[in-house]
């Protein structure tokens, strides 16, 4: 295990980032939106719960310059443009969707980036679909036994009850509450109300279908998914790089990222202090260095 030293967190400005640009994918599954930037190696960026596209919004801009940086939304409650409530949101469902849109990029082989639960998410994909995976790069995610983690264990019961989103919904308009820890703060030392309420939670806010999505999604939640992807994943040879915001203390702690590396044969883990669960969000030069670092200018396949 590997830790960086000497790093205090990256400076925000206080104000709201670019957007990153989005596409639009047709799928089976539905209209799914992404960021498509660059040209080479495709990498593909999944994020988490209550996220999108834009937590990759710090590092797809220099990253673009030497990759094709592939940024999907997925259904997990920051998202844009619902899909209709008949599609399976499963984790073993978004395994199928992150497939469905590779499918239709005409993308045989890709390398994953991922953080949050979209670490979860990658590792049911690559258990489902080894051959579709260069490379794997993960930060702060569920590992065997934590799909979720226990602070946010309660979800699982209670998007069951009638209005419990809407509700969460309205808690979410109060921006001065969202840093708190009892809210999203447990995620982040540098993003602020703003850019929580803006980039990652208008949607859930204001639109009812997408609330539906998450429910359909959270209340699947369940360590059996994790714990199968960890026993084929035993078997998976290809390089792996785990980057592990040190201050997350509460959510994803050290411990997990060990236990990551663990299951996988070919992985190096790294620590990244002053940073919590979006170590692409509190310390995005580490991030985009470690990233070139370890992809290089050609795939392992290649």
């Amino acid at each position: 295990m590997q830790r960086i030293v000497n790093t205090n967190p990256t400076k925000v400005k206080n104000k709201i980032p670019i957007i990153l640009n989005r596409c639009l994918a047709k799928t089976k599954n539905g209209e799914i939106e992404y960021v498509d930037e660059g040209k080479g190696i495709p990498i593909l960026f999944i994020h988490g719960t209550l996220s999108n596209s834009n937590t990759w919004r710090k590092i797809i801009p220099e990253l673009s310059s030497i990759y094709r940086c592939i940024a999907i939304d997925l259904p997990l409650g920051g998202h844009s443009v619902p899909l209709e409530n008949k599609v399976k949101l499963s984790p073993n469902g978004i395994a199928n969707i992150i497939k469905d849109f590779l499918d239709y990029l005409t993308i045989d082989k890709i390398i994953i980036v991922s953080n949050d639960t979209g670490g979860a998410y990658t590792q049911i994909f690559t258990s489902l679909y080894p051959e579709s995976i260069d490379k794997l790069i993960f930060s702060n995610c569920e590992v065997m036994e934590v799909f979720p983690p226990l602070k946010f264990k309660y979800l699982i019961k209670a998007v069951k009850i009638p209005g419990f989103t809407f509700l969460l919904g309205n808690a979410f308009r109060i921006k001065s509450l969202l840093t708190s820890d009892m809210m999203m703060g447990l995620l982040s030392h540098s993003l602020t109300n703003e850019e929580l309420s803006e980039l990652y939670l208008k949607s859930f806010i204001t639109d009812k279908i997408v609330r539906e999505n998450f429910v359909s999604n959270v209340k699947t939640w369940s360590p059996k998914y994790t714990i199968e992807a960890a026993d084929k994943l035993k078997a998976f040879e290809n390089p792996v790089l785990i980057l592990w915001g040190e201050d997350d203390k509460k959510l994803f702690p050290i411990k997990l990222g060990q236990q990551l590396k663990s299951i996988f044969r070919n992985s190096k883990l790294i620590v990244i202090p002053n940073s919590k669960t979006y170590v692409q969000e509190d310390q995005p030069e580490i991030v985009i260095r470690e990233l070139i670092s370890f992809i290089g200018s050609s795939a392992s396949s290649r």
